[in-house]
């Protein structure tokens, strides 16, 4: 099986609050996607609440397609979607697929712990070792003072937990 035939995650770009409907076409056509999201309550004027889905990253949607198919699932959506481009390849954005695995396991996720501090420094590349995140690799950044885990896709987005040290494991 060559490259160009295998299946890749790729990086959708829609207009704002279009994400939710780009899904549904993309599932619709039977493709394969993924649309990170969080529940938000929102207050209303008469005070009236209402839990809504919102996208995590907005007008951003992945798709898992063949690479020589992506142009034309793009082209056929009935929304404006565009493929992001890597700036460093200027071909579209691939995000492989254990940054995606990751990435999708990570977002699934809701109790992370409060993170104590770690002898680590930032940019230091460590994986998860114990615990519902094992197995998740990402790079230690330092944000407000805290030392926080992330986990980037492809120099797009990161995404940051908070874990206790005795989880994590420098990568040499």
């Amino acid at each position: 099986m060559t490259i160009e035939s295998e299946n890749s995650w790729f990086v959708l770009k829609t207009r704002p609050r279009q994400e939710k409907a780009v899904r549904g076409l993309l599932e619709e056509y039977g493709i394969r996607n993924y649309l990170p999201t969080r529940m938000e309550e929102h207050v209303y004027v008469n005070r009236r609440r209402k839990k809504i889905e919102v996208p995590l990253i907005p007008s951003t949607c992945f798709m898992f397609c063949a690479p020589d198919s992506r142009f034309a699932i793009v082209n056929s959506l009935k929304y404006k979607t565009e493929l992001v481009t890597d700036h460093f390849t200027r071909s579209s954005m691939v995000v492989p697929n254990r940054q995606m695995e990751d990435f999708m396991r990570a977002v699934d996720m809701t109790d992370a712990n409060q993170m104590e501090q770690v002898p680590l420094v930032k940019g230091d590349r460590v994986v998860v070792t114990e615990g519902q995140f094992s197995g998740i690799e990402g790079v230690v950044a330092k944000i407000n003072g805290q030392r926080r885990f992330v986990i980037t896709l492809s120099n797009f987005t990161a995404f940051a937990l908070q874990m206790p040290i005795s989880c994590l494991k420098k990568i040499e």
